[in-house]
């Protein structure tokens, strides 16, 4: 019995080391150099996650989200045989680093293979949603989870819509949590500044990816919203400034992701107005 907990444990240490290996190469390889050796890379990938080794699946998870930037929209051919694995680990919030593993390979790919995610997508937003509103998922899970659904809006555009309740309403609620700001303490401003910057990231996400929704259906949706969305704007900026005058530690991120908020809905707001102005002249 000694022997083989002494063989299984080499088994997996070699499988650390060989995943980390194709980690490495897949950011050398470049697109051309990953789509080549693409159905090698997801079989070890694949073994591996389906191994004891638990160890070695955020590795695995890393690598198939850098597989998907590099080789964008094909990556949508080995998404039926990650997904049961990916899907399990962004299912069990409860697992910390790794759960937040699964959510960043998620954003990667959602961003690499956009609509071609729709598929998975009622699972995807599902386990987002019920995680942001559970009260065990870890702080510092919060914000690539609020980031990874504007990735999904962004993907896969107006179809998007049957989300947006849901995940709007979310997203009012998270912009009420405050959290004591004590500039003494880096971690804790950091955290509460990647909390932000999440949530506007997710605004933004939903805005631009329904800019080809029926005009009505967005005008509506943003009417709802826009006093939360600007009421959140105007708390940051206030928050921006310390007593003495100076800016905050680390706040650059925040208030750039706020103008792409404000733009994002800028650019939407006119193309609905020009849309309206062009479908007046066609009537005349």
């Amino acid at each position: 019995v000694g022997v083989c907990v002494c063989v299984s444990e080499s088994v997996m240490e070699v499988q650390s080391y060989l995943i980390g290996v194709i980690e490495a190469s897949v950011a050398v390889l470049g697109g051309e150099g990953v789509a080549a050796y693409g159905k090698d890379i997801i079989n070890i990938i694949l073994t591996i996650l389906h191994s004891p080794n638990t160890a070695a699946h955020e590795d695995c998870l890393r690598t198939a989200g850098l597989m998907a930037k590099e080789i964008g929209p094909d990556f949508s051919g080995y998404m039926p045989h990650i997904w049961p694995y990916l899907g399990g680990y962004l299912k069990d919030r409860d697992r910390g680093s790794t759960y937040i593993t699964a959510v960043l390979a998620t954003s990667d790919v959602a961003r690499a293979i956009e609509g071609r995610i729709m598929s998975y997508c009622d699972d995807i937003v599902g386990c987002l949603l019920a995680a942001l509103s559970s009260p065990t998922l870890e702080s510092r899970a919060k914000p690539p989870t609020l980031s990874c659904l504007g990735d999904i809006a962004l993907g896969i555009g107006s179809r998007f819509t049957r989300y947006a309740d849901p995940t709007m309403t979310l997203l009012q609620q998270a912009t009420l949590f405050d959290m004591p700001l004590d500039d003494s303490i880096p971690a804790q401003t950091m955290l509460r500044n990647d909390l932000w910057e999440g949530i506007l990231v997710a605004y933004s996400g939903v805005i631009m990816g329904l800019r080809e929704a029926p005009p009505v259906q967005f005008a509506n949706l943003v009417k709802i919203h826009m006093a939360t969305m600007l009421g959140f704007i105007r708390k940051i900026s206030e928050t921006f400034v310390m007593v003495d005058g100076s800016p905050r530690y680390g706040f650059e991120s925040v208030l750039r992701a706020s103008c792409g908020l404000l733009v994002n809905q800028s650019r939407k707001n006119q193309e609905n107005q020009e849309n309206q102005e062009n479908k007046k002249s066609t009537n005349k």
